[in-house]
């Protein structure tokens, strides 16, 4: 299993579920950050609900989803 920290309840915003669906699909966190080129502590923040997501990394995050859903990939290129 991936290593995608979910956040507790209290802080699973649409934000958080996204981030933390994409990480699952791209393979964890180290992918992920790469993937939103961002670096690991930061999506940490973003994945725990800590602090909120820049629209940029959101909404490729969504992207990522999308792509999964569509044709299985789940990688942006």
């Amino acid at each position: 299993m991936p290593d995608c920290p979910l956040a507790p309840p209290s802080r699973r915003t649409t934000y958080v579920r996204a981030l933390h669906r994409a990480c699952m699909i791209v393979g964890g966190v180290a992918q992920l950050a790469a993937l939103l080129k961002v670096t690991e502590p930061l999506l940490r923040t973003w994945l725990e609900g800590v602090e909120v997501p820049s629209e940029s990394a959101f909404l490729a995050a969504v992207e990522s989803i999308l792509l999964d859903a569509s044709t299985g990939r789940g990688r942006l290129t």
